[in-house]
């Protein structure tokens, strides 16, 4: 737009300039200055006055023309179309100029017709033309720019203007506001000294503040000192050369027991296969007994041959009556045969004896427990930064679960008079790493390390032979087993806090286990009553040893429940003990076995096996729901006893454990009935049950 006005500006000058030109000509002319002589001027057809015009004003033309130049390369802009039409136009002109002064005006050819144009000069016009269209248009949006520039300067002037009223006003108003006071307050020395005091604690402060900026930069330095001393004496190629040492280790490591596990896995396999068919011989064998000797007892109770109730007559004579054996314990656990055991242990000791070839051709530095840990501690000691990012503590327990289950082939968690896994090598190895000397210093991560172990490589082992080889009516492998639990649970807190996915699906088991064993192995039969009557009869022994047998499962299941405590839901062994075993079963044979002093050892028996933690938090004066028939028949049995014996010092000491019973299950109401009715308070006041 600037070079388009300087155009502009340039050509109104110019035609100012030939107006100015061409009037001093005429002006000239007419006093008769440079005047031609006529004679000169007559030959070529002119007259002494247009020849001194025209050949003045071609003078003028091309000065104005030199000049114009000369301003056009003074200009620091580059010219466009409009100067190159200029230009062209010039060009024409002084062509024209030099044509004119070679030929006379009657000289030159007159064109009638338009000389043909060639391309170049048609491509020209057009370019022109749509140039000429386009200067229009510019000069159009050049003059809207410029109305919209003029209001938009009007528009800044009058808003300046009304913002410098407003100033002027507001900074009017600002000082009509400030008042100045005609007297100053007096100044006194305790002014100054308060001022005083104020600025020397604002100071002392300030110190303070600074000293203890100071104090910690040098901490800092001290730090920042200690740090570069330590690099400037380690070297970094002597740690480099660790790490890859460390990396080639655990390679070879890894590959190592990845290739031994196959075998350990079959070994492992081997044994547990063994004991497991152990296991279903010793169970198959108890039950195929016990169906037998039902099927043989019932077809004898209702057969109606004689032959058979006089060989049942011999029977009786020949075997005593055992209750009182029977009242002394429950039935043994079953064991078995010396044939079995023998080819037993020698199967056991042919797989140990494989497991102990596993590693015969490994080294020491891969297959010792110790010699392992012992690199990973080299690594916690020199670089302990690396290896705590690292999280090698997480990552221990599973790379040595091989070598341990390697250590574990021989070991039953359900035998007593077995090796216990806190005395083999592996457990020393893994103890003094977390709790050796300077564990204090160790972060948590590695004192967490043994509990992982036994978290995920010892309670899976366990969990195994809780599902394919404990016999819930095995007294002897209930006890290991919840001893074992318990331990693990004290020591290792395995099933304390937020259980662990291990944990949960050991309890499961367990859970799954003592299910089937109330639903399959418990067995009860009904005969009529005239072989229950008597005790020497086949079917009432039979029923007896059959009872014994629910309250040994009975016993599995609550006997040891302070050790399930916490593991198993009281709600579910409540529901197996009680719902199940208890009211289904057991609760049969007591109430058709007559009142009398062997019944109420029989319920001494089955309340032995309720834990008081039941009983703890029962606010009423009659037991749990789940106990009321059993509460209810044993009231009903004592009050038989105090009918059918007037004598009341006969059967002092059998009521005296019925209230021991009763007030066990917290039924003090049964108790304060009794002792009221039969007048036996002296009994119920020395046991504090009123």
């Amino acid at each position: 737009m600037f070079n388009k006005k300087a155009k502009r500006n340039f050509r109104q000058r110019k035609e100012e300039s030939s107006d100015e030109d061409d009037g001093k000509k005429d002006r000239e002319v007419e006093n008769g200055e440079n005047e031609t002589p006529v004679s000169v001027l007559r030959p070529l057809g002119l007259s002494k006055s247009r020849g001194i015009s025209c050949s003045s004003r071609r003078k003028k033309i091309r000065a104005a023309r030199k000049q114009r130049r000369q301003a056009r390369a003074r200009q620091d802009f580059i010219p466009l179309d409009g100067d190159q039409h200029g230009m062209e136009e010039e060009a024409e002109e002084d062509h024209s100029e030099d044509s004119d002064d070679g030929t006379d005006d009657h000289q030159r050819t007159i064109q009638f017709a338009p000389k043909l144009k060639t391309i170049k000069e048609r491509i020209a016009e057009t370019i022109g033309g749509s140039e000429d269209e386009d200067d229009s248009a510019d000069s159009e949006e050049e003059n809207d720019r410029n109305v919209w520039e003029e209001q938009q300067i009007g528009k800044g002037i009058k808003r300046h203007k009304l913002s410098s009223c407003d100033y002027s006003q507001g900074s009017v108003k600002h000082k009509k506001k400030v008042d100045i006071p005609e007297t100053l307050p007096a100044v006194t020395i305790d002014v100054i000294k308060r001022r005083i005091t104020g600025k020397l604690e604002s100071l002392r402060e300030v110190h303070r503040a600074r000293e203890a900026d100071l104090r910690r930069m040098q901490l800092d330095m001290e730090c920042a000192q200690a740090s570069l001393e330590q690099l400037q004496s380690s070297s970094s190629d002597e740690q480099h050369r660790f790490y890859k040492a460390m990396r080639s280790y655990v390679q070879n490591l890894v590959e190592c027991l990845t290739e031994k596990t196959v075998v350990i896995n079959s070994v492992e396999m081997d044994m547990h296969t063994l004991l497991i068919d152990q296991a279903e011989v010793l169970l198959n064998r108890r039950r195929e007994a016990v169906h037998k000797e039902s099927s043989h007892l019932q077809q004898l109770a209702y057969s109606a041959d004689p032959s058979s109730n006089g060989t049942e007559e011999k029977q009786k004579e020949s075997q005593p009556c055992n209750l009182e054996a029977a009242c002394k314990g429950v039935p043994a656990d079953s064991e078995p045969l010396p044939d079995e055991k023998a080819e037993l242990e020698c199967k056991t000791a042919d797989i140990l004896k494989r497991a102990q070839d596993i590693f015969s051709d490994v080294q020491d530095e891969f297959s010792s427990v110790k010699k392992i840990l012992a690199k990973f501690n080299e690594w916690r000691v020199l670089y302990p930064e690396s290896y705590y990012n690292a999280y090698i503590s997480f990552c221990i327990p599973k790379l040595l679960s091989p070598i341990i289950r390697h250590q574990l082939i021989g070991w039953n968690p359900l035998k007593a008079d077995g090796e216990d896994f806190e005395a083999l090598p592996w457990y020393y190895a893994v103890e003094d790493f977390c709790h050796g000397q300077g564990y204090e210093e160790l972060e948590n991560t590695d004192r967490e390390t043994l509990p992982l172990i036994v978290q995920k490589t010892i309670l899976p082992k366990v969990q195994g032979f809780v599902e394919l080889v404990w016999d819930p009516l095995s007294s002897e492998q209930s006890l290991c087993l919840t001893k074992l639990c318990r331990r693990l649970n004290n020591d290792y807190m395995v099933f304390g806090g937020e259980q662990s996915k291990q944990g949960k699906a050991f309890m499961d088991a367990v859970t799954v286990r003592l299910r089937n064993a109330v639903d399959e192995d418990v067995f009860i039969p009904l005969y009529p009553k005239k072989f229950l009557e008597d005790t020497s009869s086949q079917q009432f022994q039979f029923q007896d040893r059959q009872f014994w047998s629910a309250v040994k499962v009975l016993h599995a299941l609550l006997g040891n429940i302070t050790l399930w405590d916490g593991l198993v839901p009281d709600n579910v062994l409540m529901e197996l003990a009680l719902d199940k075993l208890l009211n289904r079963y057991v609760m049969m044979i007591l109430l058709n076995t007559p009142p009398g002093k062997e019944s109420v050892e029989k319920f001494k028996k089955v309340a032995a096996c309720f834990p008081k933690s039941w009983f703890q938090d029962v606010d009423t004066r009659s037991s749990i729901p789940q106990l009321r028939n059993f509460s209810s028949h044993l009231v009903q049995t004592t009050h038989s006893l105090c009918k059918n014996n007037p004598d009341a010092t006969c059967i002092r000491e059998t009521v005296k454990d019925v209230f021991v019973l009763l007030g066990r299950i917290k039924a003090l109401n049964s108790v304060a009935t009794i002792a009221e009715k039969y007048h036996y308070e002296d009994i119920s006041n020395s046991l504090n049950l009123l």
